[in-house]
């Protein structure tokens, strides 16, 4: 495992770049190929993550609290997720810890509008659910008790800020994050070897992370040409 400060201490190294590499990710006196290194690999780790919102690493579970009366599950419901990116919309299901459980079937809110929000609202166990355009949830029927609701989702990457902050992305798999600030860096700075080599070795590494991270896109790759914040949503 390597920390954000390591990860530049290493593609510093790699480079060529003389010294330790950056004394800490925030220092106000690092030299401009140190600030560039830091950069690169903060923008590198987005890149790579932002390539698909599904990976498993990103992937969780949670219960979030419905109170009767209310149709409507928002951040300010209990354990509505706080870094949530996707739900997973097959994953819905209602008092799961209950014998009394109900599987939520998913509407697309265009047709869920029309068919589930005009008229009189019944309070009743829920069956259907929505997901509206500002993320939130809604039920039907209304909930007639407060239980609650459980769903997976994929949470967002966080950015990398500070010296000690740890990549998402598995730790057996960082040396991918040093091979693609390697490419933004030969790119900038004209340095073509560094670019034949570490693309070679990005392209194995992401081959690597996705067989692992994606288990239905064991022979699906990325390559560095591609737009790099294209999302691709594999199937379910």
């Amino acid at each position: 495992m390597s920390t954000y400060l390591e990860l530049c201490q290493d593609m510093a190294r790699d480079v060529g770049i003389p010294g330790d590499g950056p004394s800490s990710v925030t220092s106000s006196s690092l030299s401009e190929e140190e600030n560039a290194v830091v950069r690169y690999i903060k923008t590198a780790d987005q890149d790579i993550q932002s390539r698909w919102f599904d990976w498993d690493y990103l992937w969780s579970e949670g219960a979030i609290t419905a109170i009767s009366g209310t149709s409507t599950l928002t951040s300010s419901n209990s354990g509505f997720p706080s870094s949530l990116g996707n739900w997973r919309l097959d994953s819905f299901v209602w008092n799961k810890s209950s014998d009394d459980y109900q599987i939520l079937e998913y509407v697309p809110w265009n047709e869920y509008r029309e068919e589930y929000k005009y008229g009189t609202i019944d309070s009743d166990i829920p069956e259907v659910f929505t997901i509206k355009p500002d993320n939130t949830i809604d039920l039907y029927p209304t909930p007639n008790a407060s239980v609650a609701v459980s769903a997976e989702y994929w949470s967002t990457p966080t950015l990398l800020s500070s010296d000690s902050q740890v990549s998402a992305i598995p730790a057996r798999f960082h040396r991918i994050i040093i091979a693609r600030a390697k490419m933004f860096y030969a790119e900038n700075e004209d340095a073509p070897e560094i670019m034949v080599s570490s693309l070679s070795e990005f392209e194995d590494q992401l081959d690597k992370l996705e067989a692992d991270q994606l288990p239905r896109q064991k022979n699906r790759r990325f390559s560095s040409a591609q737009d790099s914040f294209n999302f691709v949503v594999r199937p379910i």
